[in-house]
């Protein structure tokens, strides 16, 4: 095979892959093309074909995983992110777990439930979020993401919380709590924390609504519904 098609088939393996999980499939990826490409020797027909050969190549790994009583964790969550790329989410979230449930690192099996996390995130599942990135935690206790995940779904949920508009606002406030946590434990998540303190803060009950419903700033608060976590007031 030609050095450049070789140079093209890369190209092809981190288009459909990423850049990390490519190498696993280097030889799915090779075979395919010597398979439908035998007949040509030509550049410009392999670029031509590259979207035809991306699904081939799709088809021959999933075959190849599907095979496998007990897939690796490498091409498990390989499928995973080509599954979201093709916005198969239901695919996507069943790669995930195998990928999940196979992975011994509990660095990489952190980042594999934080993914899967993000994934979900946009679906609106948010316990199941929550849970995900507390097991990211869990098994990465210095990692600030998760923290900072949670906090979006709060303050995503914060409408559908509490009986009266400031016990809604006062989910902010929770919030805030995970944003906080973020940076404390990982400093190089401080700029996203800080961007989201600075615009969830301003949805903090003011202090005459505060007087009035008897909250006092620094007592804690029981959020209620599927959240079920306290906070500390926090006024503006």
């Amino acid at each position: 095979m030609k050095t450049t098609h070789k140079f093209l088939i890369a190209v092809i393996l981190i288009s459909i892959f990423g850049i990390t999980s490519a190498v696993s499939h280097a030889n799915v990826v090779k075979n395919t093309v010597e398979d439908n490409l035998a007949s040509s020797d030509k550049d410009d027909y392999l670029l031509e074909k590259k979207d035809t050969l991306e699904k081939i190549v799709s088809r021959e790994v999933a075959y190849k995983n599907a095979k496998d009583d007990e897939p690796s964790s490498s091409s498990a969550i390989s499928m995973a992110r080509l599954f979201v790329k093709k916005n198969d989410i239901a695919k996507a979230i069943e790669s995930y777990e195998k990928a999940i449930n196979s992975e011994t690192d509990k660095y990489e099996k952190a980042n594999y439930c934080y993914e899967l996390a993000s994934v979900i995130y946009e679906q609106k599942d948010y316990p199941r979020v929550r849970n995900l990135a507390n097991q990211a935690i869990s098994l990465n206790p210095e990692w600030g993401k998760p923290y900072i995940l949670i906090g979006k779904i709060y303050a995503a949920s914060a409408k559908s919380i509490g009986e009266s508009d400031i016990q809604q606002r006062l989910v902010y406030c929770l919030a805030v709590d995970q944003f906080i946590k973020a940076k404390a434990v990982d400093p190089d998540t401080s700029a996203e924390a800080n961007k989201e303190i600075a615009t969830y803060s301003q949805y903090f009950p003011n202090k005459e609504d505060a007087f009035f419903e008897n909250l006092k700033a620094g007592s804690a608060f029981k959020i209620g519904g599927w959240i079920n976590e306290s906070t500390t007031v926090r006024l503006r």
